[in-house]
Order: structure tokens, then sequence, then C-alpha cells
């Protein structure tokens, strides 16, 4: 994670708006909050889940998530410092809704420090979802039918990419899954075995909103 003078991790470049550029994309923010259905961007993180053949799971996410609306807002300066206060507040208080939330801070440009781990079985639970269905970031579903698990993280398509990164917003970070279990199909870029502990680590690098998303189909049992 790259960091500024101050020992500071430093966000996705930011560009200078003009006002013509600030209404166009203002209007691209619209577009992309819609396509995307959810608020939420991870800019910089670094996840792990922990997935055991007999269903048990823990998932951790550690990182910084750009609330995109109230990014677009603060760099259109659109709103008072009670305003943007209350909008952070606003975003505080959503996270802490749910148990997996550890740490949340403020840490500037709409975006937010977050720590999240959340553990189970996913036989009883059936998804688990970082950090809800609509913002969809990391997610572990059972089908009892098919008899398959399945790890992704958020499919984000080309055109909402392209609109994303137009406003100076990205995604970088890595991911980890670490299991015992049988796999049937991923797509990581890196596979390591541990021998003592008996389990292989798929590992992947996401270096822009424009890679392929992480996927990976389990056998149960």
């Amino acid at each position: 994670m790259r960091r500024n003078m101050l020992g500071c991790p430093t966000l996705p470049r930011i560009p200078v708006y003009s006002m013509i550029g600030r209404k166009k994309n203002l209007l691209v923010l619209i577009c992309a909050a819609i396509l995307l259905a959810g608020c939420y961007l991870p800019a910089r993180f670094d996840a792990e889940i922990e997935f055991a053949r007999n269903g048990f799971y823990k998932m951790t996410f550690e990182g910084y998530i750009v609330e995109v609306t109230l990014y677009n807002d603060i760099k259109q300066k659109k709103l008072t410092p009670e305003m943007t206060q209350t909008k952070i507040e606003r975003v505080i208080t959503d996270f802490k809704r749910d148990s997996g939330t550890k740490e949340i801070s403020y840490f500037g440009q709409g975006a937010f420090k977050v720590k999240w781990i959340k553990s189970g079985d996913i036989l009883r639970s059936r998804m688990v979802t970082f950090f809800r269905r609509n913002e969809n970031m990391v997610q572990i579903s059972f089908s009892k039918i098919q008899k398959l698990v399945t790890i992704r993280t958020k499919y984000v398509k080309r055109s909402d990419a392209n609109q994303l990164n137009s406003m100076g917003l990205g995604m970088e970070g890595d991911l980890r899954v670490k299991t015992d279990a049988r796999v049937l199909e991923h797509n990581a870029q890196k596979v390591t075995e541990d021998k003592k502990a008996g389990i292989k680590i798929y590992s992947w690098k996401i270096k822009n909103i424009f890679q392929k998303a992480p996927k990976m189909l389990v056998a149960f049992p």
C-alpha cells in the first residue's frame, strides 16, 4: 500500500474539476451509482477468507472504502462542514449496524478506514456478504441443491469501471482464500500449499478496477 510523506495511505488519483467537468462527472456518478447498485467502493484493501471443508469460515477485510456520493459532493464543494460531518456520521452508523464491523474511522475525501471480521458456519447462514447484499464486495454462498460453495467479489462492468475511473476512483488490493476443501474452479493468480497445515492458499492481486473479479467454486462436502 503506497503511503505519503506523513505515512498515511494514499487513495487513487483525484482529478481537478473544471466547471464543465464537474457537471459531467456528477452525471457519471449518478449513472455509476445506479449501475453498481451500491454506494461503497473498496479503494485499497487486504482481504482474507479461511474456509474449512466442514463449512466453517472466517472472513476478514481491512482497508479503505470510499462512499462515492460523499466523495463527489466533497469534490464538488457542495457541502458545508456541518453537512459533511452529518454524512460521515451516517456512514459510520451504517457500518456499525453490522456486528462484523470491528473498527471504522473517517480518513478523508469520502474514504473510511474499515476493519470487518465475521465467522460462522456457511451451512447455517447459507450466505455471508461484506458488508451487505446490495454492496456485495466479498461474498460466500452455499447451494444445498448443487452442493457447491461459491466465493466471489464485487463484479464491476467495464462501462461502470470506465465511469468510476473517469471520476478519479480506482480499486487495488489483495485477496487470499485458505482452504482444505476441494476446489473445482478458480481464477486465482497464484496457488501455494501449506503442507503442515494441510491447506492451499489461493491469492489474487487486484491492480485496478478493470481487472476480472476473483471467483472460486468449491465442492461440498
